[in-house]
């Protein structure tokens, strides 16, 4: 699927891997806790899933829990590959997503985040970080209701 994000880049969503011509090195986690999503709140871009970037010698795998404690203090009990997209910026980049099972949740002193959020129903408006209103993450929320585990 391509589409452009709301900064105007064009982007390529693959929910088959390998299907990306850029090898990814960020990550993004969509995971419920007891029947809810988990989110955070970036203290500039608003509420979203948890991501980032993996740091040398970390997998992708690695860099999804990290950046999943870090930035909502939870563990993340199973982990699946679901998409990956890639943007057209000036340095074009991929993103893995994945989704997860959260164990159980702690206080931690949240790194560029607010801190976890968990909300029943994901009503995407402008509290939400820019992130999470095009069209591909779109795609990816439909995909996620799909799977049986949700």
């Amino acid at each position: 699927m391509e589409y452009k994000d709301l900064n105007g880049c064009v982007c390529c969503l693959f929910f088959e891997k390998g299907q990306s011509q850029i090898d990814s090195r960020h990550v993004l986690v969509i995971g419920k806790h007891n029947g809810k999503w988990l989110l955070t709140r970036h203290s500039v871009r608003g509420l979203e899933f948890p991501g980032g970037k993996a740091e040398p010698g970390e997998s992708l795998e690695q860099a999804a829990k990290r950046e999943v404690y870090e930035e909502t203090g939870a563990s993340v009990n199973s982990l699946e590959w679901l998409a990956e997209y890639t943007v057209y910026t000036d340095k074009p980049f991929s993103k893995t997503v994945f989704t997860a099972v959260i164990e159980d949740m702690a206080e931690v002193e949240w790194m560029e985040t607010d801190g976890p959020i968990l909300v029943a129903e994901l009503l995407i408006d402008e509290n939400y970080s820019f992130l999470m209103r095009d069209a591909g993450m779109e795609a990816i929320i439909e995909k996620v209701k799909t799977i049986e585990k949700w």
